[in-house]
């Protein structure tokens, strides 16, 4: 029998850290009669077989079934299928297009949970969609986010690093760059530089209009 590549201690750590932000055990489970200890324990896979009824409890404070833990433990990266599964929750709750947009925080004064484990990275992704929205394109993160077919609330959390940047996100927004992967913009000193360097215009040129994902 084949072993799923993520353990259930695992999964509930990495959706602590990224859909809780870090949250502690109490925090998470300020709303339903489950003691800490043994969340704990489930993270620590000390507990081999848990209460069907508990982990429902449990997944309900992350929006989830028991049925989606289980395709978390087989999925071959976990924090994008975290996000991924994130991402199509948030779209059954989207705002209808016809309603007018609304302001969003700006996300560069959130804290960032989401880091670059590039060695030779001086930007993280949360930083390049924040300089390709309000530098080069000058657009609300509603327009953005529907460009990019993601919610406005997904996108917001990406652009301030509480959620990574999937690799089919990075794509797109590459595409719209005439890049082939972002990481020349990670890698680079100044990212908006880089940007009017490579689509060979002057920051004078800016706001401009980018190619469609």
């Amino acid at each position: 029998m084949q072993i799923p590549p993520h353990s259930l201690g695992t999964i509930l750590k990495t959706l602590r850290h990224i859909l809780a932000a870090d949250a502690t055990p109490e925090a998470v489970l300020k709303d339903i009669d489950v003691p800490v200890w043994y969340l704990l324990e489930l993270e620590a896979d000390h507990i081999t077989v848990a209460d069907g009824d508990t982990l429902t409890l449990i997944c309900s404070c992350y929006k989830l079934t028991v049925d989606q833990l289980l395709m978390l433990s087989a999925a071959a990266d976990l924090p994008e299928a975290i996000v991924h599964m994130t991402i199509q929750q948030y779209r059954t709750y989207e705002v209808p297009n016809d309603l007018p947009d609304q302001p969003w925080p700006d996300s560069t004064q959130v804290t960032p949970l989401i880091t670059n484990s590039d060695p030779l990275a001086k930007h993280t992704y949360a930083d390049v969609l924040h300089c390709v929205r309000t530098q080069v394109e000058d657009q609300s993160v509603t327009a953005v986010s529907a460009l990019l077919n993601v919610s406005p609330m997904a996108y917001w959390q990406m652009e301030a690093g509480q959620l990574p940047v999937p690799a089919w996100l990075q794509r797109k927004i590459a595409f719209r760059l005439h890049l082939k992967s972002l990481t020349t913009l990670t890698r680079a000193t100044d990212i908006l530089t880089a940007i009017c360097q490579h689509l060979d215009i002057t920051p004078d040129g800016l706001p401009t209009e980018l190619r469609l994902p």
